[in-house]
């Protein structure tokens, strides 16, 4: 009698840790879940990218008009 229960417990505690580790696959709605996830994360990192890139060379642009312009004006006229 006490070995079917040391038995049986042993069975249960090797159910339970069997269950509980190694590698679990994915349903598929976690999978599309984890691809939106990740194609969302890498389109705002690159929305964020080229609207930096962009203010930038705009800046550049705004710059070098003004200064061209500032020489312009200070150019004597003859």
């Amino acid at each position: 009698m006490k070995n079917a229960i040391l038995g049986a417990f042993a069975l249960m505690v090797l159910g339970f840790a069997m269950s509980s580790c190694g590698p679990k696959l994915m349903t598929e709605a976690e999978v599309t879940a984890a691809i939106e996830k990740g194609f969302n994360e890498g389109r705002t990192a690159i929305e964020s990218e080229m609207t930096a890139k962009c203010d930038a060379e705009f800046e550049q642009r705004v710059t070098a008009e003004f200064e061209r312009m500032k020489t312009e004006s200070m150019t004597p006229v003859q």
